[in-house]
């Protein structure tokens, strides 16, 4: 790849814009280095997509970053408090993925070209940042994980709501609206039930509203009107939750064997994925000349949905939860994620 001008330029400019949307100074830190990675790998995952096979674009890209930096990633457990909540790296990377979109226009060459362009910022960033105790290697291993979370994210979404169309759509067991009410909670059943295995006191908005603000954005971008409408009519917190125990049931399959093919998330990256894919499906009810319900109804019966789903598993005592999928994930099984197949 030719370093110009114009590149050096550009390069500048995404730098400058990550440091206004982090907040970033001059004396940066681990955690903000953490978060630039992440709003960087998202700048990535949206040049992979540029790609017929993303997910084996970004494989091949994590090899030639490999070899620029002349290091493998670390194998090491990443500590704990290193790996950002789904919701907040789910954010940072949608941040990411938007102005790698803004750019995109004034590039002026291919997409190859783009995402060569992209690993070679990654690659001075992982450089320079050893000046701050972080080894190269280390730096790569929390690139490639924000990147492999991002991807996973997006095609789960999109496969989510091609399964759900096909098998229940399809079958007229549900109508759309069914779906978005069905993908919105199971995404609250099953962060209420992470947040229980882990014994925290787990029904507090701060918690909840961090899946809330995943579903409520992916709809936003898909052309949903964001309003204030979202909670019209909800339920006051003392009354008895009233969760849609069918659509969950019905779904609940459908999404165990999509993760189980899948073999990447834990409970709190399932809800994720899940959310994201209620707020697909909720575009599809809710916009365009032909929308099967106004936005006005549809945004509250989603946001409902996932709330009661969550609010229901007060009455549970948390040692009475099943553990499924609240042990978290070696990402480095996946770092080589191969093309996905679901078998319909």
């Amino acid at each position: 790849m030719h370093i110009t001008q114009a590149k050096t330029k550009l390069a500048t400019y995404i730098h400058d814009h990550v440091e206004k949307l982090l907040g970033v100074k001059d004396d940066i830190r681990t955690h903000d280095i953490i978060e630039f990675l992440e709003v960087i790998a998202g700048i990535y995952v949206e040049s992979c997509f540029l790609f017929e096979k993303p997910d084996i674009a970004m494989s091949e890209g994590f090899e030639k970053l490999s070899a620029s930096l002349g290091v493998a990633p670390t194998d090491a457990v990443i500590p704990y408090q290193s790996i950002s909540h789904p919701q907040k790296l789910d954010a940072r990377t949608e941040q990411g993925r938007a102005l790698a979109r803004s750019v995109l226009e004034e590039f002026g060459e291919c997409e190859f070209s783009f995402c060569e362009f992209i690993l070679w910022m990654v690659s001075n960033y992982l450089v320079d940042w050893e000046g701050n105790n972080i080894p190269r290697s280390d730096g790569f291993r929390l690139f490639m994980d924000a990147a492999t979370r991002c991807m996973a994210f997006e095609i789960s979404a999109q496969e989510l709501c091609d399964i759900v169309i096909e098998k229940r759509i399809g079958t007229s067991d549900w109508s759309l609206a069914d779906a978005v009410c069905g993908l919105s909670a199971y995404a609250g059943y099953k962060y209420g039930m992470t947040q229980a295995n882990h014994g925290k006191e787990f029904y507090q908005d701060s918690h909840i509203d961090m899946i809330v603000y995943v579903m409520t954005q992916e709809a936003v971008r898909m052309g949903v009107p964001a309003g204030s409408n979202w909670r019209l009519g909800l339920v006051a917190n003392d009354s008895p939750a009233d969760p849609p125990t069918e659509l969950i049931e019905s779904i609940t399959p459908l999404c165990r064997d999509f993760f189980s093919a899948l073999n990447l998330m834990n409970g709190a990256e399932q809800s994720v994925a899940c959310a994201k894919a209620a707020g697909r499906m909720l575009a599809v009810v809710a916009c365009g000349d032909t929308a099967e319900l106004p936005h006005a109804i549809a945004k509250p019966l989603a946001m409902a949905a996932l709330m009661e789903s969550y609010r229901a598993l007060m009455a549970l005592h948390p040692g009475l939860i099943s553990s499924e999928a609240s042990t978290r994930v070696d990402f480095s099984e996946y770092f080589s994620l191969k093309r996905i197949v679901i078998q319909r």
